[in-house]
């Protein structure tokens, strides 16, 4: 079993086999379109690296099968390779695949340049062709809804400030009300002091009004005892009321005299005339 493995190795490195090459070739075809890409994948890498096999249309391949498992990154490696190829029809395909694994990263521009060389490399590429406007269209509609965030964006910024500077304007006008209202309700209380004050008598005006008042119950009750002192004396009511209203009128001459001194001294620095 031993001897027969040892053969076999022999006989798979000769590079030389073209019947073995054939074959691998087949196998990995039959395998891709059997959609068993995993097993692809190994045939094509064994043609590669064990059998040497260094192939443009290989390279491609094995692009595609590792794209079918999900394997991006060794599918890039693979379809880079490709490009290389003098074959522009192939060369077109490699790239064309390059900028498909770049749109489903989004990454949009890097998705068109790959696309541009693809048409570049075989303008009859229809399938590159429809590849590109669709990128080109979704470049361009994500452009416009950046554009729309940007314009909601700044409009939201603006009715922000905008509200900010409302909500100041009425702080402001609240606190001009306010101190407004302070000074009036100050002024209105130094108007009702001012007022009060005016109202109320002084002490001075009370004492003014209540001397006559002092002046006249002295006078009563000294006509009182006037009239008492005259009852004792056996003098008549009627005299008696005669002898006091002659004293009342001796007073208010008394009186009128000491008014109209006291004019004429006031008087004195004017001229006579």
């Amino acid at each position: 079993m031993k001897f027969v493995v040892l053969l076999l190795l022999i006989w798979v490195n000769d590079p030389n086999d073209i019947a073995l090459i054939n074959a691998y070739k087949e196998g990995a075809e039959k395998s891709f379109l059997a959609e068993d890409f995993s097993q692809a994948v190994t045939q094509y890498k064994f043609l590669m690296d064990s059998l040497n096999v260094n192939e443009d249309a290989i390279h491609l391949n094995l692009g595609h099968a590792y794209h079918q498992i999900g394997d991006t990154a060794q599918a890039r490696t693979a379809y880079n390779q490709a490009t290389l190829s003098s074959n522009t029809a192939l060369k077109s395909i490699a790239y064309q695949q390059l900028g498909v694994i770049s749109k489903s990263n989004e990454n949009l521009k890097e998705s068109l340049t790959y696309l541009k060389a693809s048409i570049k490399a075989n303008p009859a590429n229809l399938e590159a062709k429809y590849d590109f406007e669709l990128v080109k269209k979704l470049m361009q509609e994500n452009k416009e809804d950046q554009e729309d965030k940007e314009d909601q964006e700044d409009k939201e910024d603006q009715e922000n400030k905008e509200d900010q500077e409302n909500k100041e304007d009425q702080e402001n006008k609240e606190d001009q009300e306010s101190d407004s209202e302070n000074e009036e309700q100050k002024d209105q209380e130094s108007d009702e002091q001012e007022q009060n004050q005016k109202d109320d008598p002084s002490e001075e005006e009370n004492q003014d009004e209540s001397a006559p008042e002092d002046a006249s119950d002295e006078k009563s009750e000294a006509d009182k005892s006037t009239q008492e002192k005259l009852a004792e004396m056996n003098i008549s009511p009627e005299k008696a009321e005669m002898i006091l209203e002659a004293m009342r009128n001796g007073e208010i001459q008394y009186i009128q005299q000491q008014k109209r001194k006291a004019k004429e001294k006031q008087d004195k620095g004017k001229p006579d005339w």
